[in-house]
């Protein structure tokens, strides 16, 4: 108990909410200062995410929390009032000794990573609830009612790294909005629920007619989802790098697909607290003009034959299509994609599109 040194926590927070440092890292000086087994971040207000914070200590029982559904029965979720009261929670708080060494969520789940102990350390800033959750092995000790009065004064501290991270991820998700923007872009932002809370002016324009953003979500206007796009924006919001889905079209009855390209940026990704974890990039092929030749062969310095090709293709449009469309075989169109995607520098038609995205506004 007499190395506990809590600054030190509040410390490696405040430079893993600005960037100076990985969230790993952060949590590996808990786990040090309180002689623990591993840490991770869990939002309480939200769902649990495979890209969370944690660490490598927990890479294992993480994993399985996750694959077998055991963060969908959470029995130390039964603590939570008691954590935004005092600040922390333990396992004794919540249950017996004599329930815990009964109880399928220890013995199951638990017990095969030879863990056992936790507290639960509340993180609260305005209505965003996260438990920084330390954990302890079978051969280990509960935390002690000393350690646990040291856990509810560092809650109390991490709230402003909370806040913090809060405003630095307004300011990075307002600039990615921005940079959509200056372009005519359309984007809108998703938190690490799934949901939009954000557009910008381009997006909302284009939201404006058969499909509507309703409740954080973009719905037809006859009110039917797109169950595609949710488990789109799920695989981005799981991935641990940054990077551009493929289109998810969004149909339309009266005009053809909206294209919907979710992803995840990495000015935005790096904050765990933050509001953003993903982007949407919303292109309407029925009303952006493609590029022209002339520009695409000036600025990527592509021939005649690829800049035709690159045109037809940043619409989203299948290869084979565009292939038969311009009277080439499949092989030549290959042949040149590939040239295409050197020049430019990119590896798949999706990450074609971003970069053409600048172009399909205003050039004839």
């Amino acid at each position: 108990m007499s190395k506990w040194d809590l600054s030190a926590v509040e410390g490696a927070f405040a430079e893993a909410v600005v960037g100076s440092q990985e969230w790993k890292g952060a949590l590996e000086t808990v786990v040090s200062i309180t002689e623990s087994h591993g840490a991770l971040l869990l939002p309480v207000t939200g769902g649990v995410l495979r890209t969370l914070p944690f660490t490598e200590s927990m890479s294992g029982s993480f994993d399985s929390f996750v694959r077998d559904g055991w963060h969908l029965r959470d029995e130390r979720n039964r603590g939570i009032p008691l954590m935004q009261k005092s600040g922390v929670v333990d396992d004794l708080d919540i249950f017996s000794a004599e329930t815990i060494a009964s109880h399928p969520y220890y013995q199951e789940f638990l017990a095969p990573h030879r863990l056992r102990w936790f507290a639960g350390v509340g993180i609260f800033f305005e209505d965003d609830i996260w438990c920084l959750s330390i954990q302890r092995r079978i051969d280990q000790d509960p935390f002690s009612a000393a350690e646990k009065s040291k856990l509810a004064q560092l809650s109390r501290s991490l709230a402003a790294s909370a806040a913090t991270a809060r405003v630095l991820g307004e300011v990075a998700s307002s600039g990615a909005l921005e940079a959509f923007a200056a372009s005519n872009t359309a984007a809108v932002l998703v938190d690490r629920h799934g949901k939009i809370f954000e557009a910008n002016a381009a997006a909302e324009r284009l939201l404006s007619g058969e499909i509507r953003l309703k409740n954080g979500k973009l719905v037809h206007v006859s009110e039917a989802t797109f169950p595609s796009l949710d488990r789109a924006l799920s695989r981005v919001l799981n991935q641990a790098k940054a990077g551009l889905h493929a289109p998810v079209p969004l149909q339309r009855k009266e005009r053809g697909p909206l294209l919907a390209y979710p992803a995840r940026l990495q000015r935005t990704m790096g904050n765990a607290l933050a509001d953003c974890q993903a982007i949407i990039v919303l292109v309407d092929p029925d009303v952006r003009k493609n590029p022209a030749e002339a520009t695409l062969r000036s600025v990527y310095k592509l021939s005649g034959a690829e800049a035709r090709l690159a045109i037809q293709l940043a619409t989203g449009e299948a290869l084979d299509e565009v292939a038969g469309r311009l009277s080439i075989s499949k092989e030549t169109s290959r042949t040149q994609l590939k040239s295409i995607f050197a020049k430019l520098g990119v590896h798949r038609q999706a990450e074609l599109v971003a970069v053409l995205s600048t172009l399909l506004t205003g050039v004839g």
